[in-house]
């Protein structure tokens, strides 16, 4: 796992040093891999790439990057673990390509000789890379940027007037240019909206993220084409029986974690004592006759402590378990690097923080994780099942005349973000897009006016985007619809990307095989009528007797969840409300929509998210002055 970076001078420029800026970008990403630094400009010295590297294959000076062909035509810096890399090996050898090292970087990089851009079809893993490719087929030479599928490992990429600028954070890019970068007005207005800036936008102007499954080639000239897709989010049903159904879902999941095993380098699993991680500690054990080493943490908080559910289910896998203890203490002196380790603004993440601390502290490199059950398997019943009621209510009252206006009038009378989310969701033809909306939005449009006023006018509707990455509701059923939703929009803008910028603050690699992509592909073109039958029954059904009886029945599932609210209203109180208070005279967010934001939540009528999102604004006011860019690309209509 390793932090990627490079750049491309769009314009010949003999007064910038390009080995000077890509070491900047390398610093500035140092704790993504501590183990080796390498940089490499071309001769030109138009172009070149960085790397940090965090060695888990081949822990040898053989892995380390950049890495270059035998001809040096062809580099690579990477990001990642391609699990299926003894697969493709063979196959490179077979066309007579040597090997001088065992790590799957040089897998990738012959496999994109033999193959160009198509390399990524024949990949199964987690990756982002970025390929300078200058052999004299090729013209003046390209670079050619990719990422995985799910958008696990992430990959941000700048045009600049002088050149263009890509990295695995945000913080790299920023750290190359002495420029000022401004906040992007659209990007604002989307996180106030759904809590997580949607990519392709970031929080800063120039800078995009090149979203999941797709391609991106620049020739060294500086000339970008448009990315391309090469993985859509699958849609479609299989007609299978649920006991096939079952088989199926039992051999995908025990071959999603069988392969993501493999490293050189200490590896275990985060253990919340949830469905989710008790199911990848169990199929580890499953996986191998070596210990498995599992890390929690815990609460002083009763209500929110799962730690007798985690040592259990570590007991039942015969897991070597640590477990660590967090306070309000805990968070209130690491808050600020918390918000430091932050690319962008999120509403998640802090516990991600804490529980990656604890695996860091423990010894591990590598922490197996059970992100993306929730998503994939329906664990979220406010959505899953929330989705369909909400629309066929939508339906039902807008099919009687007057009912809209007087249930807008009703609505109107509570105080909650809920109730002005459904009264937003009245107001539009019933869609399964705007009842996820109204589910999982934060701040309901006229609140997110409210807050921005007059100060910032950026164009973005939340409907459109999550309808342009969840597909046709016609093409599936709703439940595979809803799956497609929290993939393509909550787990990759909130929680993939929390996870690895928090995991990496402590240099520790995160791997989630329930978003494997054959699990993925195959679960969501299961019926309906298969995956229902109460919250996430089929993974239930596939595990089997793997998991204690206790994990399997029991009625609340926690998760990760700390006691964010407990902590705001008490020991934490009057310094997040100053640091809520700070965040919005930076933004120039209204004073008095702010404050009663606040004062909302300490009467507990609202959730910790709502003030937790304006306070996480300080991310970016720390890194850059808050100025607003007048020129923002729109997307969709207008709030």
């Amino acid at each position: 796992m390793c932090g990627i970076a490079g750049m491309v001078l769009r314009q010949p420029d003999t007064s910038t040093d390009v080995r000077e800026r890509l070491c900047k970008m390398t610093h500035a990403q140092h704790h993504r891999g501590p183990d080796d630094e390498g940089v490499y400009v071309l001769p030109c010295g138009r172009a070149g790439l960085g790397n940090n590297r965090l060695a888990i294959r081949d822990l040898s000076p053989a892995g380390h990057m950049p890495m270059g062909n035998t001809d040096g035509t062809v580099w690579i810096t990477y990001n990642g673990e391609i699990y299926n890399t003894y697969e493709v090996r063979p196959q490179l050898e077979a066309l007579g390509y040597t090997f001088q090292s065992s790590s799957d970087t040089e897998v990738i990089l012959h496999g994109y000789e033999a193959w160009g851009e198509d390399v990524v079809e024949r990949l199964r893993g987690i990756f982002a890379f970025g390929i300078l490719d200058v052999r004299p087929n090729v013209g003046d030479g390209t670079l050619f940027l990719a990422r995985d599928r799910l958008g696990v490992k992430p990959l941000y990429y700048a045009l600049t007037p002088d050149s263009l600028l890509f990295g695995s954070e945000i913080g790299a890019i920023l750290a190359a240019s002495p420029r000022g970068w401004v906040i992007d007005q659209t990007a604002l207005r989307a996180y106030l909206l759904l809590g997580s800036v949607p990519s392709p936008l970031t929080i800063y102007g120039e800078i995009r993220a090149l979203e999941p499954g797709c391609l991106l080639r620049v020739s060294l000239d500086g000339v970008a084409d448009c990315p391309r897709r090469y993985w859509p989010m699958p849609a479609g049903t299989d007609q299978i029986s649920r006991d096939e159904a079952i088989d199926r879902t039992r051999a995908l999941l025990q071959e999603a974690v069988r392969t993501q095993l493999v490293s050189d380098a200490p590896l275990g699993a985060f253990l919340s004592g949830g469905i989710d991680s008790s199911a990848v500690v169990s199929l580890m054990r499953r996986g191998t006759t070596g210990t498995i080493r599992t890390c929690s943490i815990s609460f002083r908080e009763s209500e929110f402590d799962e730690s007798p559910y985690a040592r259990e289910a570590a007991a039942a896998a015969g897991a070597e378990h640590v477990e660590y203890v967090v306070t309000a203490d805990d968070l209130g002196r690491e808050l600020d690097a918390v918000l430091g380790a932050m690319d962008q603004p999120t509403v998640d993440g802090v516990n991600t923080y804490f529980v990656s601390r604890a695996a860091h502290e423990s010894g591990l490199t590598v922490a197996l994780s059970g992100l993306g059950g929730d998503e994939l398997f329906g664990g979220y019943d406010p959505t899953f099942r929330g989705v369909p009621r909400l629309m066929q209510a939508v339906s039902t009252t807008q099919s009687i005349p007057g009912a809209t206006a007087l249930s807008g009038v009703a609505l109107r009378r509570f105080r909650g973000s809920r109730w002005r989310k459904l009264e937003e969701a009245m107001q539009r033809p019933p869609s399964a897009a705007s009842a996820y909306v109204a589910r999982r939005g934060l701040f309901a449009p006229r609140e997110v006016r409210s807050l921005l006023g007059n100060n910032v006018s950026g164009v973005f509707d939340p409907v459109d985007y999550v309808g342009a990455r969840a597909g046709s509701e016609a093409a599936s059923d709703l439940f595979s619809w809803t799956s497609r939703a929290e993939l393509g929009v909550y787990t990759t803008n909130q929680l993939l990307r929390d996870t690895d910028v928090m995991s990496m603050a402590h240099s520790l690699e995160v791997r989630v095989p329930l978003l494997d992509e054959r699990l993925v592909e195959g679960v969501l073109r299961l019926p309906a009528s298969v995956k229902a039958g109460g919250s996430k029954s089929l993974l239930l059904a596939a595990l089997g007797s793997d998991l204690p009886e206790s994990v399997r029945t029991r009625k609340q599932k926690q998760g990760f969840t700390f006691p964010f609210g407990a902590w705001l209203r008490g020991p934490l109180r009057e310094r997040a409300r100053s640091m809520v208070h700070d965040a919005a005279d930076a933004f120039n967010l209204d004073a008095g929509t702010v404050s009663r934001v606040w004062s909302d939540f300490e009467a507990g009528k609202t959730h910790w998210s709502r003030p937790w999102a304006i306070l996480a604004l300080l991310a970016c006011a720390q890194r850059t002055s808050p100025a607003v860019d007048d020129k923002p690309p729109a997307i969709g209509a207008g709030v």
